[in-house]
């Protein structure tokens, strides 16, 4: 798979987290109820969320950086943003920096990024024309703590699946990288 420049200048991009220290978290979820707020989130595996929108993280330095389902290359890839607006409205937040989850990663410094390219090809039904799609699928995100994230473009088709699907308008995060291989997430 080669990349190009464009692909090269997103990994470039994503590499100004490095050195932002975090200092909490949100989930943005699309609201369903809004008689009864209730957070979607949580999944049957423990340390596995799937998130409907995107994930916020503050910085130590007042900075905002948002990792969302992003049609930037393919139409269901992994968007990043640092201090920029996000595209989404209308949703609900959850403060998740104490959930498990994140806790241990508040007050650690991001200390590398790793972008992971996948490629689909497309084909157009009356012309049989084909096209190929080079997308970032998951991101990896290591801590000075030694910890990981892991962050993918993916989701359960039903609540009882033991399996993620790519390339869905939903993001899955993980710490646990035994976990993330498993069930198909990276």
């Amino acid at each position: 798979m080669t990349l190009t420049n464009q692909h090269i200048e997103y990994e470039i991009y994503c590499n100004k987290l490095i050195g932002l220290t975090i200092i909490s978290v949100e989930y943005s979820e699309v609201v369903y109820s809004e008689n009864e707020p209730k957070r979607w989130y949580n999944t049957q595996f423990d340390n596995l969320d799937t998130v409907d929108i995107s994930i916020v993280f503050k910085t130590k330095d007042n900075q905002t950086i948002e990792i969302y389902w992003d049609g930037r290359f393919y139409q269901f890839g992994i968007g990043v943003k640092l201090n920029e607006k996000s595209d989404f409205s209308g949703f609900q937040k959850w403060d998740v920096s104490n959930d498990k989850l994140w806790n241990n990663l508040l007050g650690s410094t991001i200390n590398d990024i790793k972008l992971t390219w996948e490629s689909v090809t497309t084909t157009e039904l009356k012309s049989q024309r084909k096209e190929t799609f080079i997308y970032p699928q998951n991101i990896k995100i290591s801590f000075s703590n030694n910890k990981n994230i892991f962050v993918s473009a993916a989701g359960f088709i039903n609540e009882a699946d033991k399996e993620v699907y790519g390339r869905l308008d939903n993001l899955m995060v993980t710490d646990n990288e035994e976990l993330a291989k498993k069930i198909g997430m990276i």
